[in-house]
């Protein structure tokens, strides 16, 4: 008894010493990296090692067939973990290079002076106030031969007046058929561009979107340069939990740290949006392929098997609107699982795509949506249907076992992705949004796998098509499940006490199921839609701007010098703002903002003194539109983060989460 303490005290400082050395390391360093991953692997293969050789059923009888099939489902989520770090084992980050135009240039048949760029933003449903900072914000990249081009696939007479008005082409179509990629083929074929820069209707590019990405393609058998998706509004996970800027948005993992890896395989993938591609290669595979609902996972592959180079720059250079409630995020996610098993089995696929190596067939078969639903669903069914029916799924010959390799096997793939993610993996965010995903993303997979039901095209819905609302099936298995892992422990410990010995996996499917209960009641939260506040989200200032105490009659009208105050902005957004007052004067009820000449009016909303100055808030009434232009222009350039941006911090998280459990219960 005392040996086996002295081992968990010992066990514990070494990962202790273990997570506190990582910490002191940088991901970034190459060697250090394929140790960290490569030990990783080591310790999963030692574990998978050891339940083949000492856990494994005595015989097969029916009352070990549950014993297997979840032997079966772990085996499988350990080799495609053993993917997913082999893959992170290397990484890639690019820097744009000089002189970009003569770069690009040379990769022309035309050798023009200056390349010919379209910036194409399709759309089909998407309301005004989203497509509105799209437009307007792909008007001010900064480079000299550029087109933008709004791709209507929803006939809208008030978007064909509004691009009249913003100057910008409108493009429509007398058929609709292929979802998006009908759309970009049409296009495509009306097009004299050199390059496109594809943006969904809800991204805003950066003013140095072009010039960042353009130079890359001096490269002449560069086809797709694909960029971060980053966002300005907190997604489903951040709002719904309360997290705000706490962690980092459910897509950071993967474009900030897997695109990256994958990148340095060459296996970096076209996301459909905040990318550029070269013309002349999605003309060579025939267009944008129709074939799948993922559409530019698809491309990806084309291109790949037609010997182009797809490759990933880790630059935020735009920035978008993530799902906004629980039904879009599922939405969005359903089509990606239905979009990646359906490409599997098509010719161009990586089962059957004779140009892919090894590991880009690899990194490209949709292990993920095959094999981790249905992992963690047996993770969340197993102390429930064992602790209850007295059935087993692991044999342990002994308790030490569970503790000397159970759980450090788990803590160190825990500790190390954190580590290499640099923040942006939560072990408890994370684990509560797989185990929500797992039901539909099951079903989802299966209906992928056996083509059954419809894959249609489903576009996410954005801005005012969003309601606050519940996933009600959701809160119902997971309450369900609360429900009776709360038994299943409940009778394990009462049958505990009253026979005097328990199996030695008992202990272990306890922990586990407490491990769950504190994850459901996090999911509970996490499927019911929280309002949003705001009808537009803040972007952090902290510049100095001029402020002029009266109303301008002409948005044109300039600023006499007595009258203007430069003032602290803190914050902005599209409707408002706060800012820090100095002077000894008051402050005027009306006001004006100066904004790349334009003069904005403000109605001051409130003020308050904090730390022995005037702090106040007021209300931008940006109206005509020269002033939406310039106001819109001058949050989406690419110089301000936005709010939610705020840097991770995983245990602020925690506590943020933990109020919103109490507060929702």
């Amino acid at each position: 008894m005392f040996s086996e303490v002295w081992n968990l005290i010992a066990l514990c400082a070494v990962l202790a010493l273990g997570a506190w050395g990582l910490s002191t390391l940088s991901p970034q360093d190459a060697s250090t990296r394929c140790l960290v991953c490569w030990g990783v692997l080591g310790a999963n293969s030692f574990y998978l090692l050891w339940r083949f050789t000492f856990t494994l059923p005595q015989s097969l009888a029916p009352e070990t067939w549950l014993a297997w099939a979840y032997l079966v489902i772990e085996t499988l989520a350990l080799l495609e973990s053993g993917v997913f770090w082999v893959s992170l084992s290397r990484t890639l980050e690019r820097t744009t290079p000089v002189a970009p135009l003569a770069l690009a240039t040379a990769s022309l048949p035309s050798k023009a002076k200056e390349p010919s760029v379209e910036i194409w933003i399709p759309t089909y449903r998407e309301p005004f106030e989203v497509l509105e900072k799209s437009v307007l914000a792909a008007k001010a990249v900064e480079y000299p031969n550029l087109r933008v081009k709004v791709l209507d696939d929803g006939n809208r007479a008030w978007l064909e007046e509004c691009c009249r008005v913003w100057q910008v082409d409108y493009v429509t179509r007398p058929e609709h058929s292929h979802a998006k990629a009908g759309n970009l083929n049409h296009s495509l074929a009306l097009t004299t561009a050199d390059f496109i820069v594809t943006m969904d209707a809800d991204f805003a590019a950066h003013r140095d979107f072009v010039r960042a990405t353009l130079p890359f393609f001096a490269d002449p058998r560069l086809a797709v340069l694909q960029t971060p998706q980053t966002f300005y509004n907190p997604d489903m996970v951040q709002q719904n939990l309360g997290l705000g800027g706490g962690v980092a948005d459910e897509q950071a993992l993967f474009f900030r740290e897997i695109q990256p890896a994958r990148d340095a395989w060459g296996c970096a993938f076209y996301c459909g949006s905040c990318a550029m591609l070269r013309t002349e290669a999605i003309r060579d595979i025939g267009g944008f392929p129709t074939e799948s609902i993922t559409e530019d996972l698809l491309t990806t592959l084309k291109l790949l098997g037609k010997n182009w180079k797809t490759q990933y720059l880790n630059r935020q250079l735009s920035v978008g609107l993530a799902a906004e409630s629980i039904d879009a995020f599922f939405i969005q996610r359903d089509r990606w699982c239905k979009g990646a098993i359906e490409v599997m089995f098509l010719p161009d696929g990586p089962l059957h795509n004779p140009a892919l190596t090894l590991m880009q067939r690899l990194l490209f078969m949709p292990f993920y949506w095959l094999i981790n639903p249905f992992f963690n669903l047996a993770m969340m069914l197993a102390p429930v249907v064992c602790l209850l029916t007295g059935l087993n799924v692991i044999w342990i010959a002994q308790t030490s076992d569970v503790y000397m390799l159970v759980l450090p096997t788990a803590l160190v793939n825990l500790f190390s992705l954190t580590w290499i993610s640099r923040g942006r993996f939560s072990p408890v965010i994370s684990t509560v949004v797989s185990m929500v995903m797992a039901v539909r993303m099951a079903r989802s997979a299966l209906a992928g796998l056996f083509r059954v039901g419809s894959t249609v095209f489903k576009v996410t819905p954005k801005g005012t098509q969003i309601s606050a609302s519940s996933d009600r099936l959701m809160f119902r298995i997971i309450l369900g499940l609360t429900l009776l892992t709360l038994v299943a422990i409940v009778h394990a410990g009462w049958v505990s006490q009253q026979v005097g010995a328990a199996d030695l996996a008992t202990p272990w499917l306890i922990f586990l199921g407490v491990f769950n209960l504190l994850h459901f009641l996090v999911a509970l939260v996490l499927v019911k839609d929280r309002p949003r506040l705001r009808s537009e989200e803040r972007f952090q200032i902290d510049a100095t701007l001029k402020l002029s105490s009266y109303e301008p009659k002409d948005s044109r009208q300039p600023l006499t010098p007595y009258q203007v105050h430069a003032v602290q902005v803190v914050d902005m957004s599209a409707n408002g703002l706060k800012f820090v007052w100095r002077s000894s004067l008051p402050i005027p009820e009306t006001l004006s903002l100066d904004i790349a000449g334009v003069a904005i009016g403000l109605r001051l909303q409130r003020q308050s003194k904090q730390d022995g100055v005037v702090v106040a808030v007021a209300h931008i009434l940006a109206e005509s539109p020269a002033q939406r232009e310039a106001l819109i222009q001058f949050l989406f350039s690419g110089r301000f983060d936005p709010v939610v941006q705020s840097k991770p911090g995983w245990m602020g998280a925690l506590r943020k989460t933990a109020r919103a459990v109490m507060s929702a219960s």
